[in-house]
Formats: structure tokens, sequence, C-alpha cells
């Protein structure tokens, strides 16, 4: 079973945060652990819109080196676009970032580890790790 890790898990991986390596050391001899595209860009963001680019730069390159890229492609997209129609028909749009990694890791078959479960909860299939 392959579980993607949310960006908010990543950051605090990056900030060496304890909750956060404890989870990724107990994941990673059961799991094989990935991310997404979109996580990718989140965490590409931060760094460079950060006072310390170039540390956090290298420290985004090698936090991603240690996991599977899972890229967005047409069937993630469709599985996107159902998703968004019915939380639309519901009243409960999603910020398209999340909409994304939901997609993608719903489409490869993933479990998502995440801190922000009230932003995925709610989409059908979807199996949340926390």
């Amino acid at each position: 079973m392959g579980i993607v890790v949310d960006t908010d898990i990543l950051i605090d991986l990056l900030r060496k945060k304890e909750y956060a390596i404890d989870k990724i050391k107990e994941l990673e001899n059961k799991d094989e652990l990935a991310t997404t595209d979109i996580n990718a860009f989140e965490l590409y963001f931060g760094a460079y819109n950060s006072k310390e680019k170039n540390r956090n730069l290298s420290s985004t390159r090698g936090l991603l080196k240690t996991l599977t890229l899972l890229h967005t492609h047409e069937g993630s997209m469709e599985i996107a676009g159902r998703l968004l129609a019915e939380r639309k028909a519901r009243g409960r749009l999603i910020e398209i970032r999340d909409l994304l990694i939901a997609a993608v890791t719903l489409q490869k078959g993933y479990n998502l580890l995440t801190g922000n479960m009230e932003h995925f909860r709610g989409i059908e299939g979807l199996v949340l790790v926390d």
C-alpha cells in the first residue's frame, strides 16, 4: 500500500518536528511513501517565498528525493473534475490544490497522510491517515 504525504506533514518534517519524524519512521517500513507534484509545488513555493531561500530549496530537494513523486495526468484530472462537480452540487467546494492532491491519490490507489483532515473529509474513496 502507498501513502501520499501531504504538504503540512512535509513542512513539519523539514522543520524537524518530532511527531512528523516519528510518523514517517512508523510508516516507511510498512508502506511506500509518496507525494504529488502539487505538494512539490507547494514546498517549492514556500522555499522561494522564504527568507532562507537557498537553504529551504536544498532541504526541499533533499526531502523530495526520498519520496516517490506522483504526477497528474488525464485519469487524475477526470477524477478531479468529477469530485469538483459532486462537491459543487452539495455546496461543499474545495481548494483546487487539495482537490488535485485528492484526485492523484485516489487515481493511484494510495491513502493520504495529512494533518488537514477537514480539507479532505467527505471525498468518497479517499482513505485519510492521521
